[in-house]
């Protein structure tokens, strides 16, 4: 359709929030003079080393050295998704990385997301540590587990590629621990906040277990890992997990132990679609009990401190998806408004078709649902006068694989929104303006 009728299509939304839509909708291809200059380079965040690859077709490692976030102009933060077939081409044209479309460019003065200080430093035991934990921004990101046990039986989400990803960053020579002991993780955590003093938000997840490991079912091992990084510290560091929603005693375990916030990931609201996208997500707990227990942790953390992750635009997979853009976001946008009734906040990515899941070949839904499903989540947060779900509040950064925050800066009026940070810099009203901290992020335009 062209950049320019999409931004006709949608007047009363930022033309940033259209464009980075459409590119992780779409993803984007690197042009020869885009690579060439990345592999001269060792200063840039690499993708690799994550649980997803968010690639279609083909699984970027670490090696490759291809960004993972990269940012417009004025901040506003996006996920690199490789795409070779994608109308979008990332460029670079006379010391400028620019996004072109048919040839043209739509998009200047792009530039990437830091790699942090310490993610070529090596462990006790020798394994880089961007193996253990990885950085984005503000927040270090660690994977306990990048095996999801749910594919032995054949049961894994339908969107998902974790396994998938492990086995191609094993093949592209990463360094790959599976299964992470406590100590190691808590070695590189104290590195990290201590090498790079803007990494201050930690949050923990991994796939399933569904047994034991090492002794410990899923919910002691995190357990485990916390009380080592903060015994490592001798500090208390704000800590988000991502788990299955337990009941009332797995709650209150990790409760006590101190994570700030959970993240039961739903993943789809409608009741048939979680059934057949979420197979083992509806036999080991099924679909009610889900929804309770995330509810029910709300009494144990409090509202807002309860964000469960929702896979936006799966709701339209082939062939049981919903086929009507209307049908699809009123079904997700009702749910939100349940969950936050009862002092829930969702979160949400814009789904990627990724190499090695079974939803790999799918087609994208259109762009009308994506913009539609990002205003009724920012209308129904508004609505019930809640900020955005932690980390988010810590910076404007740190949802790269949406707009949750671009909604929020360009078009609200609380803490992150753009008037606020003007304020708070110093930026005259209709100014153009701003200031980078010291690792180049911009903090405002």
């Amino acid at each position: 359709m062209g950049i320019e009728n999409l931004y006709r299509q949608f007047p009363d939304v930022h033309q940033n929030i259209v464009l980075k839509t459409d590119v992780l909708r779409q993803g984007i291809d690197i042009s020869a003079a885009a690579l060439e200059n990345f592999r001269g380079r060792d200063d840039i965040l690499w993708k690799g080393f994550h649980l997803f690859s968010y690639d279609f077709k083909k699984t970027k490692v670490y090696g490759d050295k291809i960004p993972m976030i990269m940012h417009f102009e004025d901040g506003c933060p996006m996920n690199v998704r490789t795409n070779e077939s994608s109308p979008y081409l990332l460029d670079f044209q006379d010391g400028d990385f620019v996004i072109r479309e048919l040839g043209e460019i739509i998009a200047s003065k792009l530039y990437f997301a830091r790699k942090p200080r310490w993610y070529d430093m090596r462990t006790e035991n020798g394994i880089q540590m961007a193996a253990i934990a990885q950085g984005q921004v503000s927040l270090v990101f660690v994977t306990i587990n990048k095996v999801c046990e749910l594919w032995n039986s054949g049961d894994e989400c339908l969107f998902c590629n974790i396994n998938a990803t492990l086995k191609d960053q094993k093949t592209g020579g990463e360094d790959v621990v599976a299964r992470i002991d406590p100590e190691t993780i808590a070695e590189v955590i104290k590195t990290a906040i201590t090498v790079d003093h803007h990494f201050n938000v930690l949050v923990i997840s991994g796939g399933t277990i569904l047994g034991e490991y090492n002794g410990q079912s899923e919910l002691d091992y995190y357990v485990t890992c916390l009380n080592a990084i903060r015994d490592k510290l001798q500090a208390w560091i704000p800590a988000c997990v991502q788990v299955a929603p337990y009941d009332d005693e797995g709650w209150k375990k990790l409760h006590d132990t101190g994570f700030c916030s959970v993240e039961p990931n739903m993943e789809v609201w409608d009741r048939k679609l979680f059934e057949w996208i979420c197979p083992g997500k509806d036999k080991h707990i099924g679909y009610d009990e889900w929804i309770k227990r995330t509810i029910r942790a709300v009494d144990f953390w409090g509202p807002t401190q309860v964000n469960p992750n929702f896979v936006v635009g799966i709701e339209m997979a082939k062939p049981f998806g919903f086929e009507d853009v209307a049908a699809a976001v009123k079904s997700t946008a009702g749910g939100w408004d349940f969950l936050m009734s009862n002092g829930v906040v969702p979160r949400y990515n814009l789904w990627t078709r990724e190499a090695g899941s079974a939803f790999a070949d799918q087609e994208a839904p259109p762009l009308e649902y994506f913009i539609e499903i990002q205003k009724a989540y920012a209308e129904m947060r508004w609505k019930h006068r809640f900020d955005p779900p932690f980390p988010a509040t810590q910076s404007r950064y740190t949802y790269h694989l949406n707009s949750l925050q671009d909604f929020e800066y360009y078009h609200g009026t609380g803490t992150m929104s753009k008037s606020n940070l003007d304020a708070r810099l110093g930026v005259a009203p209709g100014e153009k303006g701003g200031r980078q901290d010291e690792d180049g992020y911009t903090l405002s335009w």
